[in-house]
């Protein structure tokens, strides 16, 4: 090994800067005729120095996982810098490289160290290598580094058969996997596991092989190992949180921390965990209620610390087509082409893709390659399936759910998606013996949505009764039958005799189910109870809650029906391919059209929406359905289709429904419809708000950000010119709003103060003052300073 001179390792031992050294240093040149040089670095010195690489490379390795990828990218470059043959530190900056997403360099110093000597150095660069190949969609590759024996991954090691394991799963070869992960198990007494690395490696198998309680127990054990050397581990807790993940899904289980908890605890460690943020992404989009954060601002937050992670990647475009972002959807898709054309799950999405754009043979196609080589893979289908569910498209993914589950009947997942499915278009018989097989198939898994989905039905199934009227078909309980036949009868063949000649479209028969319980009501639309609405539409079934209800009198049935059926003729007309914000706001505007008493009336939120930029996009407001602002796309819908139908007229709303209904995205289907773009609907849509609120004179809620934008856009001396003190003086008075909004009545007054700068206070000002001196128990000042802004 040639080491040069390092002012960090060499300073330390209080070497001076002599120059290259093989074993020793070279003498000078000047000393060459000198028989022999002494030694100027003896043997326990050259032990010292490599103590000391050995020591920095642990640290740069602590700070890897501790998120710290610069710094640790730093110190390898130092070493390499100062000996290029250093290949224990570039199979660890290999690792470095692949945590940041530069999977070229990643390859290349991983293959280089690959040529070491020392069989450590050679197993941590196959690993980094093994890890790579697969996040890349190059599984193939990877199990050449597992076959023969002197292949640098032979070994029988919990962390080699997890890896080999991963690699067969990743081509779908699944019955392989197990058995590779489950062999390792049977000699597993043979293996060392008493290092935290090991014990995570076995947990990862365990739980391959779905032995989730074994699983958790191992991780534990290696949680306490860490401990013990060095500290909590990112990797081990996020491990723990999956595992928690797969066995409660959201259901409360006493003495065990949550999957949140563990997530956030890896994220306090390492900031940026591509594990943590992406365990966390999952939770928010499979449990609407926790609404903390949305799910794609913490996709965001990944991404933009690893533009290049494949998972990430993977999670976006997931993500972007449910929401029926399909120009997104596509970008990401060709992002991924580039980056990991190989991977399952990007080719199940392509099938997706193409199935939703009713590129059918291309769906098809794609789906027979995937499967080709791996009959007993479930998850092209079922992922396929699954997303079709998530776009309300109930009808179709229930044959891919049937196809799913026949290839391998212990596919709980599929089992669980195939019963809502069948349950959201009714038939809930089967519905029922789906969930039950999933119970069973999930072997002690508990899964708060489908269990929670399988309980209500088992109560429905024993105590409503269902009333067959032809073409409506109602379920509700028994002992107020007479009272919903008499009024909901006649209300909802009325709407769909109003709504069909209207649309010029007659739905097919329709299940309509009256909820007594808001929590029974709630758990059979979306799985949870708390779901703040009245009434949900899934096509041919209708849930809603009972006039009867324990909220009577503080909601309206009769609004409520006509709003979900008129979702029913939407769904119809399109199949159920229309984006969720414009049958939402269709059914808003048909609820002001039958009665005016019956309009939201969010002018308020409106206006804080537009004063703060926080409208909401056409792009993303299918988006706001899954989350805290959810009754605003209810208001911002309506209104939108308002303008569109003001604009255009009533029919071009049925052919824009139509076009869905041929598989186009929203761009396509705007430009066909209205010769408009998204962005200039947008646009059109922020005149359609200033002409709906000019007449109304409120202070609106002033944003956080918009007030930082605003304080850094004004400037800091006083302007001279009158428009100039007219901004000055408008952008200080909005900042005094906000900060007392805030409650922060300090930072409010002096930005009075910077008002008062340019002349005396407008009337918005002087009613600032006036709630200032009120809140401060001086009303009769409060009364005068509002009268002043009156008089002005």
């Amino acid at each position: 090994m040639v080491l040069s001179p390092r002012i960090g390792v060499l300073n330390l031992l209080g070497w001076p800067l002599l120059g290259a050294f093989a074993g020793t240093l070279a003498a000078p040149a000047s000393a060459a005729a000198a028989p022999i040089a002494k030694p100027l670095v003896q043997d326990g010195e050259l032990d010292q120095l490599e103590e000391l690489l050995r020591s920095e490379r642990a640290e740069a390795e602590r700070m890897r996982r501790s998120g710290d990828l610069r710094a640790a990218r730093k110190v390898l470059l130092q070493h390499l810098e100062d000996d290029p043959d250093d290949h224990a530190s570039r199979a660890q900056l290999a690792r470095v490289r692949l945590d940041e997403g530069d999977f070229a360099k990643a390859e290349a110093a991983a293959e280089q160290a690959l040529q070491a000597a020392d069989p450590a150095v050679r197993q941590r660069a196959a690993e980094v290598l093994a890890d790579l190949w697969i996040e890349l969609g190059r599984a193939q590759q990877a199990l050449e580094l597992f076959e023969g024996g002197d292949a640098p991954l032979a070994e029988a090691t919990y962390g080699n058969t997890w890896r080999q394991g991963t690699a067969l799963d990743a081509l779908g070869r699944r019955t392989e996997a197990r058995q590779a992960w489950g062999a390792a198990l049977m000699t597993g007494t043979e293996l060392a596991a008493d290092d935290w690395e090991s014990l995570l490696a076995r947990a990862r198998i365990e739980q391959g092989l779905g032995r989730l309680v074994p699983a958790s127990r191992s991780l534990v054990e290696a949680d306490r190992a860490a401990r013990r050397t060095g500290g909590a581990e990112a990797d081990v807790l996020v491990a723990l949180g999956d595992v928690y993940f797969e066995s409660e899904r959201e259901v409360e289980a006493a003495g065990k921390r949550s999957a949140a908890s563990l997530y956030k605890e890896a994220l306090e460690i390492h900031p940026t965990h591509e594990g943590a943020l992406l365990g966390l992404f999952e939770l928010h989009r499979y449990n609407r209620r926790r609404q903390s954060r949305s799910p794609e601002s913490i996709l965001d937050e990944l991404l933009q610390a690893r533009p290049r992670s494949v998972e990430g990647l993977l999670g976006k475009a997931t993500a972007d087509l449910s929401d029926g972002k399909l120009v997104a959807a596509r970008e990401t898709l060709a992002t991924l082409v580039e980056l990991a054309p190989g991977r399952r799950e990007r080719r199940i999405l392509v099938a997706a893709l193409a199935w939703v754009e009713h590129r059918r043979e291309a769906c098809l196609a794609e789906l027979a390659s995937l499967l080709e080589n791996a009959p007993e893979d479930s998850r092209p289908e079922r992922e396929v399936g699954r997303m079709l569910v998530e776009l309300y498209r109930f009808q179709e993914s229930i044959d891919f759910f049937a196809q799913a589950v026949e290839r391998d009947p212990s596919d709980y997942e599929g089992l669980g998606l195939y019963g809502g499915a069948l349950a959201n278009v009714g038939d809930e018989k089967r519905a029922l013996e789906m969930l039950g097989a999933a119970v069973d198939a999930a072997a002690g898994r508990r899964d708060a949505k489908r269990d929670n989905l399988k309980l209500v039905l088992e109560r429905m199934a024993a105590r409503h009764v269902t009333e067959d009227f032809g073409e409506l078909v109602f379920s509700w309980q028994p002992d107020a039958a007479e009272v919903l036949r008499t009024y909901l009868l006649p209300f909802y063949e009325q709407a769909r005799e109003e709504l069909a000649e209207r649309y010029g479209f007659t739905p097919g028969p329709t299940t309509i189910e009256i909820f007594r319980e808001h929590r029974d009501f709630s758990v059979r639309s979306v799985g949870f109870q708390g779901f703040p609405a009245l009434g949900v539409c899934f096509g041919p079934v209708v849930t809603a809650l009972s006039p009867l209800a324990q909220l009577r009198g503080r909601f309206s049935w009769a609004r409520t029906g006509f709003h979900e059926f008129s979702h029913v003729v939407h769904l119809g007309l399109s199949h159920n391919r229309c984006p969720r914000w414009i049958t939402e706001g269709l059914a808003t505007w048909e609820e002001v059209r039958r009665s005016p008493s019956w309009t939201r009336n969010m002018r308020r939120d409106l206006v804080d929406a537009r004063a703060g930029d926080n409208l909401i996009p056409v792009r993303e407001l299918n988006r706001a359905f899954r989350g805290p602002r959810i009754l605003f796309g209810y208001y911002q819908g309506g209104l939108l289709c308002e303008m569109l139908i003001d604009e255009h007229g009533f029919a071009p709303m049925i052919r824009l429904l139509e076009a869905f209904d041929e598989g186009l995205d929203l761009d396509e289907a705007f430009d066909r419809t209205f010769g408009q773009s998204p962005e200039e609907v947008d646009a059109n849509f922020e005149r359609f708000v200033d002409g709906r609120i000019a007449g109304l004179e409120i202070e609106p809620r002033w944003p956080k950000r918009k007030l930082s934008r605003l304080r850094l856009s004004l400037p800091r001396k006083l302007p001279t010119d009158e428009a100039g003190l007219k901004e000055w003086r408008d952008g200080w008075t909005t900042i005094a709003w906000g900060r007392w909004q805030a409650e922060q009545r300090i930072d409010a007054e002096e930005a009075l103060r910077q008002v008062r700068l340019a002349g005396e206070l407008d009337p918005r000002g002087l009613f600032l003052r006036g709630e200032m001196a009120l809140a401060s128990g001086k009303g009769d000042e409060a009364v005068q300073l509002w009268k002043d802004a009156v008089a002005q």
